[in-house]
């Protein structure tokens, strides 16, 4: 497999003073004439405290570079005070569902001894995606007595009327240089309402170094085989450029079950100089009239945006 890149489809510009900084984890939503990308960005940090809040551009469909609106507002309100997603909002998936759109998220708080701690929660759209509203204050997903620590980057497939969720779950946090660094990994659940998860701890690829952080997989069924990407990343050494920061990886499968690991067949590397030259994050795989689009984050975590790739079939 080979992605040929199509360039960066948008980074702030400072336009609203909610969307100072970073466009990451986008998502695609498809509408007959148009691709809406949700996405969570940040204001500028007010003494170190940084908080995440999510929206979306509209993109053409038949040209994902071609920006046609940029939402002028958060879509979803942060939660309150105590509650899960009280400091930040990340897009995880949209699912069309009968006469209503769900948008499964992930919420992060702070923490006391630790950074924060992340959960999944879920929002319904009644009007095609233009506006959300939460199911309730709390999480649908968070952490239990197998998941201590956190759970992130989720992912839904829905296959023969069952929820195939993929994620990251948080195994240790470590200490980098007086800096507490969360390790995990990727694990799976399934439901059969989208909102009750049965979850399986068993880590689905295998890490390629002891404190490799692997996350936010999206998954397509293509030719008959399921096809995974992931992002990846040295707990230890991994901010700016350096050999450590994020990657993106690849998995197969014939069943949803059992995964084989083969990065070498991802099919994309850094570009020398330009947006993505030091990190690429947070992919999402999208098939759609034809062709299957990768949408991922750039250099800084997705401080320099976020573009696109095309699958050369």
């Amino acid at each position: 497999m080979k992605w040929i890149k199509k360039g960066r489809i948008f980074k702030p510009d400072g336009r609203y003073d909610w969307m100072q900084e970073y466009a990451q984890v986008p998502v695609p939503l498809v509408y007959d004439d148009r691709l809406r990308i949700f996405y969570t960005t940040r204001p500028l940090q007010k003494n170190g405290q940084s908080v995440s809040e999510v929206s979306y551009i509209d993109v053409a469909r038949n040209d994902p570079s071609k920006i046609l609106y940029v939402h002028d507002k958060p879509v979803l309100p942060l939660g309150g005070i105590g509650t899960f997603d009280e400091f930040g909002i990340h897009p995880c998936m949209m699912l069309r569902e009968e006469n209503e759109i769900r948008f499964y998220y992930q919420g992060w708080t702070r923490m006391y001894s630790v950074p924060y701690t992340t959960s999944l929660g879920l929002a319904v759209s009644k009007d095609g995606g233009n506006t959300f509203q939460k199911i309730g204050a709390g999480p649908l997903l968070c952490r239990a007595a197998d998941h201590p620590f956190l759970d992130n980057g989720f992912f839904i497939l829905k296959e023969n009327g069952t929820y195939h969720m993929v994620y990251a779950t948080c195994r240790e946090w470590i200490d980098v240089n007086g800096r507490l660094e969360p390790v995990y990994y990727l694990v799976q659940a399934t439901s059969q309402d989208g909102l009750n998860w049965q979850r399986d701890s068993r880590a689905l690829v295998p890490s390629r170094c002891p404190n490799e952080a692997s996350g936010r997989p999206t998954m397509i069924k293509h030719n008959g085989r399921y096809h995974m990407w992931f992002c990846f990343r040295n707990a230890e050494d991994f901010r700016g450029n350096v050999s450590g920061a994020y990657r993106i990886g690849y998995a197969f499968s014939e069943d949803l079950d059992h995964w084989t690991r083969d990065d070498a067949a991802a099919g994309i590397d850094l570009s020398p100089g330009e947006w993505d030259s030091e990190m690429q994050a947070y992919p999402y795989v999208l098939e759609l009239d034809g062709k299957i689009y990768l949408f991922y984050c750039g250099n800084g975590f997705g401080k320099e945006g976020f573009g696109y790739a095309e699958l050369e079939i």
